[in-house]
Order: structure tokens, then sequence, then C-alpha cells
């Protein structure tokens, strides 16, 4: 019978060092395409914001905000976009499925879209500061209350407007969103100072996986960008320092919180839910619990219904326009 005999000090050494210089090549490796990621934003986001022609745009302190007033009519409904650089170019289905006689208007949220960008993290990406810019740009630019639809970061801004200019607003619908989300492994890594910058171009604005994230599921049958959709959003890349005013709003910690007081909120509300979407059916309970008791609530079995099925969103704000 022969004993083995227990491993020596100098092997458990040498597997420590062995285990501590991978960990240091990957370390390496990593700041190596941090480097070249954060080189290749410079010499992709080359246009000057200044010189982009804006359709309708509207001034907000040191802000320039773009509106886009797609027609006239009564109700005016007036779409807030989310998180997504893209900005207000994906309400383009719910616009044209309004009824005749309805009035549209889509804003890009400030950092995003053809908005001003804002490169620092800070108060000025969080939602209540967000919702004084857009009420700011309603009372100048249409001066009547509006219906506000609102995806995403773009319900949360909306619901802050209801709560604290609840004289800007006869109604609001909310379109998948989520006032108790919780950070992913994407959204954490894009957070961190400078290794974070080249993960948010990566996968927000330019980089490899942008598009893909932007359209998940076209592939497998899900909602596919048009070629038209796809050139706006290569021009919104293009603007400078677009990387650093997504990487700034998500470095900010209070950009997700819920909005002033929901329960505050007095105009008829609606929610359309995607069930297969990012959003639990459990946040939309707790929505209904703690916060509206009488909110309306449509389901439509898809990711994104905006995008999916934008007739039957449309049909959501026509009721709760009444």
């Amino acid at each position: 019978m022969t004993l083995r005999k227990p491993p020596t000090a100098t092997s458990s050494r040498l597997a420590g060092r062995l285990v501590a210089l991978l960990i240091l090549l990957a370390l390496a490796g990593v700041g190596i395409w941090a480097a070249v990621t954060n080189q290749q934003v410079t010499l992709v986001e080359r246009a000057r914001f200044q010189d982009l022609e804006h359709e309708s745009p509207v001034e907000v302190g040191d802000l320039t905000m773009n509106l886009t007033v797609d027609r006239e009519g009564d109700p005016m409904v007036v779409f807030l976009h989310d998180a997504d650089v893209a900005g207000s170019i994906l309400w383009d289905d719910v616009v044209a499925s309004l009824p005749e006689g309805y009035g549209a208007a889509r804003l890009d949220l400030p950092g995003f879209g053809l908005s001003s960008r804002m490169p620092e993290p800070g108060s000025q990406h969080t939602v209540a500061e967000m919702g004084a810019v857009v009420s700011e740009v309603l009372s100048a630019a249409i001066g009547r209350p509006v219906l506000l639809a609102g995806v995403g970061l773009g319900g949360k801004v909306a619901a802050e407007v209801a709560v604290a200019t609840p004289e800007l607003t006869s109604g609001l619908v909310l379109i998948d969103v989520d006032f108790w989300d919780s950070d992913e492994w994407v959204e954490i890594v894009e957070g961190l100072p400078w290794l974070g910058r080249a993960f948010t171009y990566t996968f927000e604005t330019g980089g490899r996986f942008a598009l893909e994230r932007w359209a998940p599921h076209c592939e497998t049958g899900g909602w596919c960008p048009s070629p038209e959709q796809i050139q706006e959003r290569a021009l919104r890349v293009e603007i400078e320092e677009t990387t650093d005013s997504i990487h700034g709003f998500i470095r900010t910690e209070s950009a997700s919180q819920v909005p002033s007081r929901l329960d505050q909120v007095a105009v008829p509300v609606g929610f359309v839910h995607s069930t297969q979407g990012e959003v639990p059916a459990d946040s939309v309970q707790r929505l209904i619990d703690e916060e509206l008791p009488a909110l309306t609530v449509v389901e439509l079995d898809v990711s994104r219904a905006h995008l999916e099925q934008p007739g039957e969103v449309a049909a959501a704000i026509v009721n709760v326009a009444g």
C-alpha cells in the first residue's frame, strides 16, 4: 500500500501564484480592451451638437430640447421614450395608430435622442429634474394640458410631471414602467467610473452588442427596426459626448427613483403591461396596491408592447383620454 504525501507548501505557493498571474492577465486584457474601446468612442462621436438641425427646438436653461410635433389635434398626446440613445423615434407606429383628430408630439429626454448631452453624473439625470425640464417644455411649446404616454424611464418622468405640475396633464399612460426595478449585471458594470464608459459604448450606443440590445427579439419573430430607424439611431450615436451622457445617467444612482408621490396623481391613469417583457407582474400589482388603486391595466402577450402591438397601445391611450 502506497501512501500519498500531503501537498507541500511549495506546490501550494505555485498554485497561488498561477491563479494570481491568470487574474493579472485577465485584468490587463480588460484594461487594454477598455482603452481601445474608449478611443473608439472618440473616433465615432464626432458630430457637434450645436450643428444639428432641430425641427422644433425648445430652450430650457442651457439645454436644447428636441420636440417633434407630428400633428396638431385635441387631445394632444406627448410621448416620452425609455432610456435609449435612439430617443423618440421608436414611437413611429404608435403615433400612426392614433385616431384622426388626435394630436401627437414626441420629446427627447435630456441626454438622449437629439436633445442636449449631459456628460457628468448628477441631479440633472434624476427623474425629478427631468420632469421639471419636461414641464417647462410643455408649458412653453404646447401651453395646454396634454395626455402623457411614457415607456420605461419616460413613464417615470411622465408620472413626475403629473405629480409636480398637474395643471399640465390631462391623463397618463404608462407602458412597461417598473418603479421598483433593480440593476442587472450589465448596468452595474456600466456604472463603473472608467471601465463602465467602455461597457456603456459596447452595450448602449455604438458598440458590438448595442443593436442586439436595441432589438433583442428581432431574429425570433419580435420587433425589428426599419432601415430608416437604424439610420436615425446611427446619427444620434455619432453626436459628441453621447456615451458620456448615458454613462453619466447610469452613474447617477437616483436616476431610477420613484417619482415624488405616485398616490397624488389626480388624472386618469392607464398601464400597458407586456407580460413577456422585463417588468414582473408583482411590480404592476404593487403599483395598484400601494399607489394607484384605480389603475386600469391592459396586458399584452408580447415583450415590448409599444413596438410589437402599437395599435393596442394607441387604443389604451384613447381609453384614458375618454
